[in-house]
């Protein structure tokens, strides 16, 4: 997967400033950061709403073909099938904060992020320089 090039970064950094359902996403993702971490001694809560944001946007290119409207139309499909706005907000942003914590979530992120992908502990760097194999890994 290649990475996120600095344009469509900026355009869908801008999405998730100017639109509320993005934020929302955004907030309850950063939420399910700190329940589902909160014992991880080594975890860095400064990054929590970069990580949460980079969540979000990794589900906006990967899922919708970098369209942020996605977003909203998987938030109305669950309404339309009986959940309140709240609910559906809650409900996708579990799915994807779950996808995209486990192992191969983390590796799309690094992917689509580089340098730049920010973890709330170093323990998924770690993790993924060991799988591929990286001689930095400690």
């Amino acid at each position: 997967m290649a990475q996120i090039a600095r344009e469509e970064l900026e355009r869908l950094e801008a999405a998730l400033d100017s639109q509320d359902c993005l934020r929302r996403v955004v907030d309850e993702i950063a939420k399910l950061q700190r329940v589902v971490f909160h014992g991880n001694e080594r975890a860095d809560w400064e990054r929590v709403r970069t990580s949460a944001r980079q969540i979000l946007i990794a589900e906006i290119v990967t899922r919708h073909y970098g369209n942020p409207e996605g977003i909203f139309l998987s938030l109305r499909a669950l309404e339309d099938a009986g959940r309140s706005w709240d609910a559906a907000i809650t409900e996708l942003a579990n799915a994807i904060h779950s996808y995209f914590t486990t192992p191969l979530g983390v590796v799309l992120r690094q992917d689509l992020f580089g340098d730049a992908a920010v973890f709330l502990t170093p323990d998924a760097v770690e993790w993924s320089r060991r799988l591929r194999g990286d001689k930095g890994a400690t």
